[in-house]
């Protein structure tokens, strides 16, 4: 469900008008979670935003991107536990165990987790937590589920985990974020929790020349910046809705993220 705001007060989610709820705005960070991380906002004039936090300070007007290295898992193969320890993946069930290092409590949660081959393929689950790695079992992390498994995993059934796209966000960096989560409405400290643009018009530093109209995608030579997209093989974040300085930003009708 997302909230809907009718009212721009810029410090409050709601205001006073049609839907309106108190909470924290849009120019506003907070070292505590103050909505769960996925949270959607809906403004009057057609902005969209998501609640997250960040995992490195961020800059106002900078493309971000979740930090796969801390909140996903490639691909990985028979790593599920057979039932053990009153932790079983057999149908049914919402708690299993699978063998990885190094993991801390709650470091997946949110997340998906997808059974990519063998028994129980093409199903993906929402984790509620995790353990950090040997809290119950030496070397294993137990996995909470929010729905019952659909069909039993194995000990060789291989998984991935997709982390929530805006937990623990950094500035999107061209060659390793591919995922653009949103845009930073103010500056953010490191850990904060706070609102990221993903529709709409947006501000967002520019690279290079633009043109009004400019189909816009990630700069590969400036963090976190638009450039004009000369390659199909590039994401695109959006349209430039003016010609903007070559060293400022840009106002972008923001069209390529998951809103």
């Amino acid at each position: 469900m997302s909230i809907r705001n009718q009212n721009f007060g810029v410090e409050r989610v709601g205001g006073t008008g049609i839907g309106s709820k108190n909470g924290q705005g849009i120019y506003t960070e907070s070292s505590t979670a103050k909505y769960p991380i996925g949270q959607k906002l809906e403004l009057a004039d057609g902005r969209v935003f998501r609640y997250g936090s960040t995992g490195a300070a961020v800059a106002a007007g900078l493309l971000v991107s979740q930090d796969v290295s801390a909140t996903s898992l490639a691909e990985t193969d028979d790593i599920v536990i057979a039932a053990a320890n009153g932790f079983d993946p057999a149908a049914g069930s919402t708690q299993f165990q699978i063998t990885l290092g190094s993991i801390t409590a709650d470091q997946y949660a949110g997340a998906l987790l997808q059974i990519t081959d063998d028994a129980g393929e093409g199903i993906q689950y929402r984790i509620k937590s995790n353990s950090a790695t040997g809290l119950t079992t030496s070397g294993k992390v137990d996995i909470y589920l929010f729905d019952p498994i659909k069909v039993a995993l194995t000990t060789s059934s291989d998984i991935a985990i997709v982390g929530n796209l805006w937990y623990n966000v950094v500035g999107a960096t061209a060659g390793t974020d591919y995922i653009i989560a949103g845009v930073t409405p103010i500056a953010f400290t490191s850990g904060y929790y706070g609102w990221f643009q993903t529709a709409g018009i947006a501000t967002i530093l520019a690279d290079g020349s633009i043109a009004i109209g400019d189909n816009l995608t990630l700069s590969d030579g400036v963090a976190g910046a638009v450039q004009l997209k000369d390659a199909e093989t590039e994401a695109l974040v959006g349209f430039a809705a003016y010609a903007p300085d070559t060293t400022g930003h840009v106002g972008v009708v923001v069209q390529g993220l998951v809103a």
